[in-house]
């Protein structure tokens, strides 16, 4: 490995091409984190060139590029691949881009001033060739950096821009780059004596902003630098590190890597913005791509996987298991395709966008926000034995031992062992043979805190509990639109036709939280502190498509004269089964007593949706 301690204009100035391998993740990085941050660097190398007055200027370090060696074809550009620092190179490239442009704009400026226009002259020429190589044999042969596949796109739209002409993909990260940089130098570039600038700028660029390039030798294995190196920038991903060791293994088997990728692995570059976003909160957020590879792991190993081991335990897996050639090597191949397909049916998981049993499940589970139940999904989604009618079963069956265990507020702590458990289940059932039955009995088969609530616990906390304010909002309207969607379907004898939105639903409460001046309070029935818990009861609550107004929220359940009331405002702004059950069946009048056969009422909808595990297994 040889290192050299060089300026940005020797990079670039050497009629070499710096191409980025495959196993690279895409572009990254962003105003925040890096532009700024690199902006300002630039700035105050550009403002001691300007303040230097013949004394000598200190250079700006920007880290470290490793660069492996390659053969190239005869009489075309020499070529080195970049192992590490290819967001670094990248983000230059269009940083000179931006410099260049920025520079030409300023000759309308200084029109007429001479020495200004002669300087500015000097600057573009000098930063001018650093964004291409002019003896090029092939077209892509003129970019000094060739990005990984998914970017070239938008990198050759940003380089092949002129002043007047923008970048045609104007969403792309690298056009956003390319603004930032252009907007930050043509301010400073107006300030002040417009020529002294843009020479100090173009002196900063090029000779004041310096990396250490490693070269490495035959006998260095760029696999194990990679994996080693973690970049000034971004920091590298397990995901990043999985996606290098795999194409790095095609390619040490003679696989057409070029392939593996855009059939596998394109997905995951081509929706960076999705992939890479955090999930999760606190300490335990992690990035999507990296948080999906765990739960595709665990569901080969069938352990839990800590966020910080994903690329140790990704490597033990491959080395010890994996699927096999006839040979006995491993099916990179296969492997890949395996991850590809169940990163399709992990988008599925977290947006479903079906009408089936199973995806009303997915949609409740996200409601719950319990994930650690994916790894099992993504087993049960992709066996062969498991048809509809199966992840139909599976999804009662969990969906029912989630939500009465949230009813009755059973702790969650054990969920993460009883996932691998179910997980150990599955794996056992014969392949071609459903695995709805393996998990019903699991499941009920669960004792003591992990147990699945009978009717009678069901029942009880479901009548005396305050839904609103205990559980999370989100999760009560979730309940209560479950109980609509089955009580359309009942009345339909079919799948339900909505004629509203289901998401712009609100709970509303039928007797008021402010129900003091409509709702006279008779204490030899209730009492003050009664009513205020049943009123937060699941027999008080509903939902409406749109906000009644506060007079009528408010309003008593029926008002004299025909005037504004409770029940005539539901009448007005509801169209839900809900309400027309509510209206028939308390005509009347609305009070604790109705709250009580309300809540029972809802209770046998609700053991229908979520039944008991006898229930569920018969």
């Amino acid at each position: 490995m040889q290192p050299s301690y060089i300026s940005v204009m020797n990079v670039f100035t050497q009629q070499t091409r710096y191409t980025v391998p495959l196993f690279q993740r895409p572009y990254v990085w962003k105003k925040e984190d890096q532009w700024q941050p690199l902006w300002d660097d630039v700035r105050e190398a550009a403002e001691r060139v300007l303040n230097a007055q013949g004394k000598p200027v200190s250079s700006h370090f920007l880290g470290t590029v490793v660069l492996d060696q390659t053969l190239n074809p005869t009489f075309s550009l020499p070529r080195r691949e970049v192992i590490d620092g290819q967001q670094r190179l990248t983000t230059l490239q269009l940083v000179l881009k931006a410099a260049e442009h920025a520079l030409d704009e300023l000759r309308s400026t200084v029109a007429g001033d001479e020495d200004a226009t002669r300087a500015v002259d000097i600057a573009s020429r000098q930063i001018a060739p650093l964004t291409s190589n002019p003896a090029y044999a092939d077209d892509e042969e003129r970019y000094q950096v060739w990005p990984t596949n998914e970017d070239r796109p938008a990198f050759r739209d940003v380089m092949d821009s002129t002043v007047s002409e923008a970048p045609k993909l104007p969403d792309s990260r690298m056009a956003q780059a390319y603004r930032y940089f252009r907007d930050e130098f043509r301010g400073w570039l107006m300030v002040g004596p417009h020529g002294a600038r843009a020479m100090a700028l173009a002196s900063a660029l090029k000779d004041h902003l310096r990396l250490i390039v490693l070269d490495l030798d035959t006998t260095d294995e760029p696999q194990a630098i990679f994996e080693t190196l973690n970049a000034h920038g971004t920091p590298l991903l397990p995901a990043d590190l999985i996606k290098n060791w795999l194409l790095w293994e095609g390619t040490r088997q003679g696989l057409p890597t070029d392939k593996l990728y855009l059939d596998f692995w394109q997905p995951f570059d081509r929706a960076i913005d999705h992939w890479r976003a955090l999930t999760g909160t606190g300490h335990a957020a992690r990035a999507r791509v990296d948080t999906f590879l765990g739960n595709w792991l665990t569901r080969h190993v069938r352990q839990p996987i800590p966020a910080k081991h994903l690329y140790d335990r990704f490597l033990s897996f491959v080395r010890e298991g994996g699927p096999r050639t006839p040979e006995g090597k491993l099916d990179v191949a296969a492997l890949m395709a395996d991850i590809a397909e169940d990163a399709k049916r992990f988008r599925l998981i977290e947006n479903p966008m079906g009408n089936s049993r199973f995806d009303t499940f997915l949609r409740r589970l996200g409601v719950m926000d319990i994930v650690v139940f994916h790894p099992l999904l993504l087993e049960l989604m992709g066996r062969a034995g498991s048809d509809a009618a199966d992840r139909d079963a599976a999804g009662v069956a969990l969906e029912s031992y989630l939500v009465r265990r949230v009813v009755c507020g059973y702790q969650t702590r054990g969920y993460g062992t009883l996932a691998i458990t179910l997980l150990d289940r599955v794996a056992a059932v014969p392949e071609g043979q459903p695995a709805a039955p393996a998990i019903l009995q699991a499941l009920g088969e669960s004792t003591g805190s992990d147990r699945w609530p009978d009717d009678a616990a069901f029942q009880a906390e479901w009548c005396r509990k305050k839904f609103y304010g205990n559980l999370r909002r989100n999760r009560v309207l979730m309940i209560l639109r479950a109980i609509e969607e089955h009580y359309q379907r009942e009345g339909t004898k079919s799948e339900p036709v909505l004629s509203f939105n289901f998401d712009e639903l609100e709970i509303e409460h039928i007797l008021p939280q402010a129900w003091e001046a409509h709702w006279p309070l008779d204490e030899t029935v209730t009492t003050r502190e009664d009513r205020n818990w049943w009123l937060h009861g699941i027999g008080n609550l509903t939902l409406i498509s749109g906000s009644l107004n506060k007079e009528l929220s408010h309003g008593p359940w029926i008002a004299a004269d025909d005037a504004a009331s409770k029940r005539s405002g539901l009448q007005l702004h509801s169209k839900l089964e809900l309400n027309a059950r509510l209206l028939r069946d308390h005509a009347g009048a609305w009070d604790e007593a109705g709250m009580q056969a309300r809540a029972n009422a809802l209770f046998s909808t609700a053991r229908q949706i979520w039944p008991a595990a006898v229930a569920a297994t018969a």
